[in-house]
């Protein structure tokens, strides 16, 4: 069974244990009951390395990582941040420097998905596990990582739009930067799932450009003047997607955006229409999972509900957590605190 079927398998019941569980466990459980809680017998260094800290995502996963940490006997050495996608030799050598930093497992949110086996085989050389969070990178020689399926994320937008009535769906695409291997994946999931409703006819994009809210209102405006049949826009992230509801207020059309990555700007679109769907990102579980996961890990105990690698897909074992699509239905109940946003009152560690 493909990494895509079975997560399609179990991300009914999953989705589902995992909004039970926010409303029954958030204020005892930060888990969610997920995994059982461990702390370290002996304590152990964590270095994370991620590609940059201008979103929630990224900010969720570093206060899952550090919050989880001080909770269970577990030190965070060093946060080095890459600054940007594709920043890939400042990556290589932060994550060399954490061989000075006594660091014993080092986290990876990577730049860019290929390129980074060289480094990663130097540090498994050096005596550390290897972990990988958020989003995947080509290597057999992570130990484990705590990431989302993105080809689910797009087919779940993709069955979003095809549920949402009657009537032709032209769906305009802004694919995303190039490079970015969950851009691509997000784009191809969406497209595959379009392609099994008849209602759906997509406008295909190439991939390029960057992910900030002007960037999705620059292209969102374009495909609009260019064609007036769009009724629906997808893009692979918040920031793209608001930029894209922006223009759609700007040329007073009817069409709505899906996308994913939800924050606190995007929340009265969704109320309001414009924003069709979401798909929750919870950086903040990802985090504190990575450092259960790193705990059993240093000790040789068992890592529970790991997918294995895949001949033809990811090479390390991994868990992906399942998509939690956010509508005008259930968005006064969905709670940011627990899956994506951090208290206002976290101070962010000291970085590289």
């Amino acid at each position: 069974m493909s990494r895509l079927a079975r997560a399609c398998a179990v991300s009914g019941l999953l989705v589902s244990s995992l909004l039970a569980a926010t409303g029954a466990r958030a204020d005892t459980d930060p888990l969610l009951g997920l995994i059982p809680k461990a702390s370290a017998q002996k304590p152990f260094k964590i270095g994370v390395a991620v590609v940059h800290l201008n979103d929630d995502f990224y900010k969720g996963i570093v206060y899952g990582i550090t919050d989880e940490a001080k909770r269970s006997n577990v030190q965070v050495v060093q946060v080095s941040v890459a600054g940007a996608y594709g920043n890939v030799q400042e990556q290589f050598a932060q994550l060399n420097a954490f061989k000075t930093l006594g660091v014993n497992l080092p986290v990876l949110a990577p730049a860019a998905y290929n390129g980074f086996d060289p480094v990663i085989r130097s540090l498994k050389d050096a005596g550390m596990k290897v972990a990988s969070v958020g989003i995947p990178v080509n290597s057999k020689n992570v130990d484990f990582g705590v990431l989302q399926d993105d080809r689910s994320i797009g087919t779940a937008l993709a069955d979003a739009v095809c549920k949402s009535g009657s009537g032709q769906k032209t769906v305009a695409m802004v694919a995303g930067p190039a490079g970015a291997e969950w851009v691509r994946l997000r784009y191809t999931g969406f497209m595959d799932e379009a392609a099994k409703c008849p209602t759906i006819k997509t406008i295909p994009a190439s991939f390029g450009g960057g992910l900030d809210i002007g960037e999705g209102m620059s292209r969102a405006s374009d495909l609009l003047l260019r064609d007036g049949s769009i009724n629906f826009i997808y893009t692979p992230v918040i920031s793209l997607g608001m930029g894209a509801a922006q223009a759609i207020r700007q040329q007073n059309r009817k069409a709505q955006v899906v996308s994913s990555s939800i924050v606190p700007e995007a929340i009265p679109m969704i109320k309001d229409g414009r924003i069709l769907a979401v798909v929750s990102e919870p950086g903040i579980i990802m985090g504190r999972m990575i450092v259960q996961y790193a705990i059993r890990a240093m000790e040789g105990k068992p890592l529970p509900n790991l997918q294995p690698p895949s001949p033809n897909g990811l090479g390390y074992p991994h868990y992906d957590v399942p998509p939690t699509l956010v509508t005008a239905k259930n968005v006064a109940s969905h709670p940011l605190n627990v899956y994506e946003i951090p208290p206002a009152s976290w101070t962010m560690p000291a970085r590289q």
